[in-house]
């Protein structure tokens, strides 16, 4: 009963954190207007949140070993509540920018907790649909957001999760139960980690994947925007669509990830999102440009969930640090990806795309090489 009520209440937190991430592309030219910015100043809000997310995500890992999880979750979502608010009603670009950053550093211990919590009380055989199941929850919850997008006023998006974040610190303050999980010593092992060869070569990957994916997907609304001229709602449907996909890509992911094994399934979802890429550089046509969005969340959401599920079979001795470093490198690599984004695609969106495209069909059909895993 424990285990069940703590993992959906972790469930429950990772729909709060996740339902305006995949949106704030969508809301990229709202902001741009309402600011009096330009689409490409706007985004800076992209990587406002992402960076400062990857580093500190690191800090809750460690942070679990001394603290429970109970009281470091009570307090940043209390945190994330106030910010996500001021995000809200800013009255500038500048606010808004520094507001983001603030979220994004309590918004970071979720994900990292969450893996910690599942990798603990889950037996391995049943990590992927675990895994899966949670962040195909999230992807849900993106999908609303991105949804919303299209027919309320962007600030609504960074008010809505901060009302359920206050709602739901109180839920956990009253309905989380304490959890035990055995470690040994409170120090953190982050440079011991990395001279484990298994998880260093994992995380080089998880970077390289992660830069190339945020590279292009943070600035689809703006593609769509000025390449396509789409409306507001046009732009948000698209990207709709790709967290829609997400729901079956996480859980299909974890549950092929226990069938058919984690390399099959982390170098298919890659190889997908590469075909998908190239291909929505070629076409204009609104039917197939959907179709296109559709395969890439797939391809990201199978590699995505492949790749976590991995992670929790790493030796137990790093769990903390691993679940950290999973989130860490992957927005500090998305928070890289976008701003280096802004820069290509100001210069061509068709090349920005087929070169990212081969780039995930080479990281595919290297998986093996690259990661030295079977299965």
């Amino acid at each position: 009963m424990l285990r069940k009520t703590n993992y959906w209440i972790f469930c429950l937190l990772g729909t709060i954190i996740s339902f305006n991430v995949a949106a704030i592309s969508a809301l990229i030219p709202s902001v741009a207007k309402t600011m009096d910015v330009s689409d490409f100043a706007a985004g800076r809000i992209i990587w406002a949140y992402m960076i400062p997310y990857g580093a500190c995500a690191l800090f809750y890992g460690p942070l679990s070993r001394r603290v429970d999880i109970k009281h470091i979750l009570v307090v940043v979502l209390s945190l994330f509540s106030v910010f996500s608010f001021f995000s809200s009603v800013a009255g500038g670009l500048n606010s808004l920018f520094i507001f983001r950053i603030m979220s994004g550093i309590f918004a970071s211990a979720v994900i990292p907790l969450a893996l910690i919590y599942i990798s603990h009380t889950f037996e391995a055989k049943n990590r992927g649909k675990a895994v899966g199941t949670f962040f195909s929850i999230t992807f849900i919850s993106s999908l609303c957001g991105l949804f919303l997008t299209g027919i309320i006023k962007w600030r609504f998006i960074f008010l809505i999760p901060a009302m359920l974040a206050a709602v739901t610190a109180i839920l956990v303050l009253l309905l989380f139960e304490k959890v035990n999980i055995e470690t040994d010593g409170h120090k953190s092992r982050y440079i011991q980690a990395f001279k484990n060869q298994k998880i260093l070569r994992v995380f080089i990957y998880i970077f390289f994947i992660s830069l190339l994916y945020h590279l292009v997907r943070q600035w689809m609304g703006v593609y769509f925007h000025i390449e396509h001229e789409f409306s507001k709602f046009t732009i948000s449907m698209l990207l709709t669509l790709v967290s829609f996909a997400g729901i079956f890509g996480e859980f299909f992911g974890g549950i092929s990830s226990d069938k058919k094994g984690r390399l099959v399934t982390l170098s298919a979802g890659a190889l997908i999102m590469g075909i998908a890429l190239i291909s929505l550089s070629i076409t204009n046509k609104i039917l197939f440009i959907g179709l296109i969005m559709f395969a890439w969340g797939l391809g990201w959401t199978i590699n995505h969930s492949g790749l976590s599920t991995y992670l929790t079979d790493l030796p137990k001795l790093y769990t903390q640090e691993i679940a950290s470093l999973n989130s860490s490198v992957r927005f500090l690599a998305g928070g890289v990806g976008a701003a280096l984004g802004g820069f290509m695609m100001q210069k061509s969106f068709a090349f920005t795309f087929i070169g990212v495209g081969v780039a995930l069909l080479i990281l595919s059909l290297s998986s093996k090489k690259l990661l030295k895993i079977e299965g």
